[in-house]
Parts: C-alpha cells; sequence; structure tokens
C-alpha cells in the first residue's frame, strides 16, 4: 500500500531500460529486416518502447510495452506490417494520455501543497508577529493587531486567487505540459515532468502570498486610493476590543482585504516568465 501510494504521488520506480534487441523471443536477423524494410515505423517503435519503460503509472508500462512486444514478435513471424502500425499508433495515444496524467497530478498535488501550508504559514506569521515585538518590549494594540489579521486575510486570498487562476486555465491540459520544462511527446520523462509541475504548482501559490501582500501595503498604505476598506482599525478600537457596530464592520474589512488578495492571486499569470526555465532559442514561448 505505501509503495502504491508513493507511486501515485511520484510516479513508478525507475527500472531498467531494455533495448528492442535484448528483448527474448524476437530474432535478430529477422529484427534487423525489419528496420531495413520499414524503418520509420521501427524507429518510432523503438521509441515508444523506451517510453514505455518509463511511463508514469506503472500498469501503463506494463501493458503498452507488452502490446508492442506482442505485436513486433507476430510481425517477425509472418503477420501483416499493419499490425504492428496499429500496435505503434495506439501506444503512442496510450503514452501521451499518460503524460497528461503525469502532469496534471504533479500540479494537482504542487496547488494543493500550497492550499494546506497556508493556513499553517498563517498561524505561525501571526504567532510571530504578536511576540516578537515582546522581545523588544513592545505590546501590540487593538489596531496593530487588526491591521495584522487583515494581512493574513490578504494573504489568504492571493493562495485561493492564484490557485483559482489556474484551474480556469486547466480546460486543455496538454496544452499545459507542452507550455512546461520538457514538453511533451515519446522523449518526455513523465515523472520528471510531474515533479516539475508539482514545483510550478507550489510557486504559483507563492506568487500569489507576494502579489497579496504587495497590494494589501499599496492600499493600507495609502499609496494606491482607488481602493479603500470598509473601515479602519483606528475605527474599530475604542475603550473595549471592539466599539459600535464592530462585529460588523470588521467582518466586512475581513470580507474587503479577502476580495483584494483573492484578485491579485488572479494575476499570477503576469509572473509566468519567473516560473519557466528559458525557451532554447528560435522556440516561441506560448
Amino acid at each position: 500500500m505505501l509503495r502504491d501510494a508513493r507511486e501515485w504521488f511520484d510516479g513508478a520506480a525507475d527500472g531498467e531500460i531494455r533495448a528492442l534487441e535484448e528483448v527474448p523471443g524476437i530474432d535478430p536477423e529477422r529484427l534487423r529486416e525489419l528496420w531495413c524494410a520499414e524503418p520509420e515505423l521501427m524507429l518510432r517503435l523503438d521509441r515508444l518502447h523506451t517510453a514505455a519503460q518509463r511511463a508514469f503509472e506503472r500498469r501503463t508500462r506494463a501493458a503498452v510495452t507488452e502490446d508492442l512486444l506482442r505485436a513486433l514478435r507476430a510481425v517477425a513471424q509472418g503477420a501483416d506490417v499493419a499490425r504492428l502500425e496499429t500496435a505503434v499508433a495506439l501506444a503512442g495515444t496510450r503514452l501521451d494520455a499518460d503524460t497528461a496524467t503525469a502532469g496534471a497530478r504533479g500540479l494537482n498535488t504542487g496547488l494543493t501543497c500550497g492550499i494546506v501550508v497556508s493556513p499553517v504559514i498563517l498561524v505561525v506569521v501571526f504567532a510571530l508577529g504578536a511576540w516578537v515585538p515582546r522581545i523588544f518590549g513592545v505590546e501590540l494594540g487593538c489596531e496593530s493587531r487588526l491591521a495584522l489579521a487583515g494581512a493574513l486575510v490578504c494573504f489568504a486570498g492571493g493562495a485561493m486567487g492564484a490557485v483559482f487562476s489556474v484551474i480556469v486555465r486547466l480546460r486543455d491540459p496538454r496544452q499545459l505540459i507542452r507550455d512546461s520544462p520538457g514538453g511533451a511527446g515519446p522523449d518526455a520523462d513523465p515523472v520528471q515532468l510531474c515533479r516539475a509541475l508539482r514545483q510550478e504548482g507550489w510557486y504559483r501559490v507563492v506568487v500569489g502570498w507576494f502579489l497579496a501582500t504587495a497590494l494589501y501595503l499599496l492600499v493600507a498604505g495609502g499609496i494606491l486610493t482607488a481602493l479603500t476598506p470598509p473601515a479602519d482599525p483606528a475605527e474599530l478600537c475604542g475603550p473595549g476590543p471592539l466599539s459600535g457596530d464592530g462585529p460588523g464592520a470588521l467582518a466586512r474589512t475581513w470580507f474587503f482585504w479577502g476580495a483584494i488578495g483573492f484578485l491579485a492571486g488572479l494575476n499570477e499569470r503576469w509572473a509566468r516568465g519567473l516560473l519557466r526555465h528559458p525557451s532554447p532559442p528560435g522556440k516561441e514561448t506560448a
């Protein structure tokens, strides 16, 4: 069960890659004849056979490899070469689907990790914000605590906005994979692709955090005056913890900062260039 969980998360364990010439049950002389007669088809077969042995899911590795070798043995024994062409075409489709699964799973786990870690970071930051000033003999007042709480609500909204921004662009997972480091195709390593997209999913959440924090500083610092909080911390703090319509005003303020953070996180795609490897010369960036 532990192995299944690890392979679901990180892909099947790497195994020994065997060439077509090393597969038992195939006459080497007949194999050379097929290479001479159908060089393009055999080249595609060789590439797909190698790719199948490093597929993301173990069942895909076994099924695709066996189908290719069964068709190759049949053709080597005199069957029509069309059978091998069909097997190669089907293998390519199944391996493309396996790569899409690897990419989607990596990105989803990265985003999920970011969302799960966000509340932990919020609690830690809030605790540090209340504890660190005491080291220097400073006690946070009501206004400072409300300002800190508003910043953390905005921070959380940035994470949610970044995740939502990615989700709405996942209508075509293969496009996401083509844009990712390594791309897709028979030569792509789906295990490495999964890890790369998991990291990219986590980075997108981090970008959402920073964008939300930056927008909070602009609004709370009075630099961006087009957006005004419904209530100032000074208006909420009175002789007691909260005064007047404090609870309602506080809720509206938190909703305001959460929405500000969410809108900032939606723009994580603006920082896309920071998350991607440089494109090779002559290759356009989508």
